[in-house]
């Protein structure tokens, strides 16, 4: 796998949007410190909000199937904590 120019840059929009702080001296206010050899984002985890951030890539990706191929872990997380939360849900209602 390897990112397209533009899902890169709209990576790095999503990133910008997310930022949770106005100067950055670890990623030099840009939101990512570098890249992947898959050409995807190394995010900030000190001035990004990561899980906003990642909550609207996966809704980002969902709009392209070659994406959702390319990016399937995310969604097999999703369905993995959906089915721990039910699990859950389920012994809290036999006590």
């Amino acid at each position: 796998m390897y990112l397209e120019e533009k899902h890169l840059e709209k990576a790095k929009e999503i990133v910008l949007k997310h930022r949770k702080k106005r100067s950055c001296k670890k990623c030099y206010d840009r939101g990512y410190i570098g890249l992947t050899l898959e050409n995807t984002l190394v995010v900030c985890d000190k001035c990004i909000d990561i899980d906003q951030a990642m909550n609207e890539w996966k809704e980002y990706v969902k709009l392209d199937e070659k994406l959702v191929e390319d990016f399937h872990d995310l969604f097999e997380e999703e369905s993995q904590e959906e089915a721990a939360e039910e699990e859950n849900k389920e012994h809290e209602g036999e006590k």
